[in-house]
This record gives C-alpha cells, structure tokens and sequence, in this order.
C-alpha cells in the first residue's frame, strides 16, 4: 500500500523506470562497442570518461564520481589494467593513494567511441522532443540531488 493506502505497483515507479532505461544503455552501449570492434564495457567506458577528461585522480574519486564502491572500482581497475586501459602510479604526494592515467592505446579509443556513445544516446530520445530531453534532464538531477541530500 502507498501513503494513500492505495496499491503500490513496482512497475509505476521512477526508481524502476530508471533502472530498466540504465539497464538497457548499458546493454546497447556494450553491443555497439562490441559490433565496432571495441572490447569496452559500459562500466569501463564510464572510468575512460573520467580520465578523458582529467588524468591521474585518486582511485577514490574515481568511485565517488562513478557513485560506485571502492572495491567495485579497484576490481574494475584492475580488470581495465589488465586490458591495457590503464595504468596506475603511487602518488608521489601521498604514498597511501594511486593515482589512475591512461595509456596510449586508451586514449586513442576516445576518438571510436565517443560517437558510437553518441548514436546510442541519440538512439534512445528518438522521437522524443527536445525540450522534454531538457526538462527530463533537469528533472533527474534535480531527484538526484534530492536523494545525495537524504539523509
């Protein structure tokens, strides 16, 4: 029952709205990748961004800016290092904190993906209007402000 005593239907929900649409991103964004010759998961891609965007961040930022646990984030690591994505360096500042940089290969994959990113995202508001992106947008960050400020 919700707060008005009415029946509560999963399937009606934001949370589970959301969850499906992320759910379906990461499948679609994976396969495009894999289609075009990219051994790149959707989580990987998500560390790529960051680093393509700043280079060398404590693997601790790393996870706060992903919203993902730390041991998720080192398994992660050490999966994309594996791969040749990544390397990681001990901070010369801080010995207790490694630092994350890309390699050459990984930075000549943003070239590749960022447009098969693109089509997908472009794929997924087709024939939904501009201003309602925009708004829908708006709305989420709003919602997950609300959600960092819950306490």
């Amino acid at each position: 029952m919700d707060k008005d005593g009415l029946r509560f239907h999963l399937d009606d929900t934001i949370g589970y709205a959301l969850n499906r649409c992320v759910i379906l991103l990461r499948i679609r964004l994976a396969q495009q990748f894999s289609e075009n010759g990219y051994d790149v998961t959707a989580e990987e891609w998500v560390i790529l961004n960051r680093l393509w965007q700043k280079e060398g961040r404590p693997q601790n930022e790393l996870a706060e800016t992903t919203i993902k646990d730390k041991t998720t984030v080192t398994r992660l690591l050490n999966r994309m290092e594996k791969k040749g994505l990544i390397t990681r360096r001990i901070s010369t500042e801080d010995g207790r904190v490694k630092l994350v940089y890309l390699t050459p290969y990984a930075r000549e994959l943003e070239a590749g993906l960022i447009p098969i990113a693109q089509g997908v995202l472009w794929a997924s508001v087709a024939e939904v209007d501009e201003a309602d992106v925009a708004t829908t947008v708006s709305v989420l960050k709003k919602i997950e402000q609300n959600l960092l400020d819950f306490a």
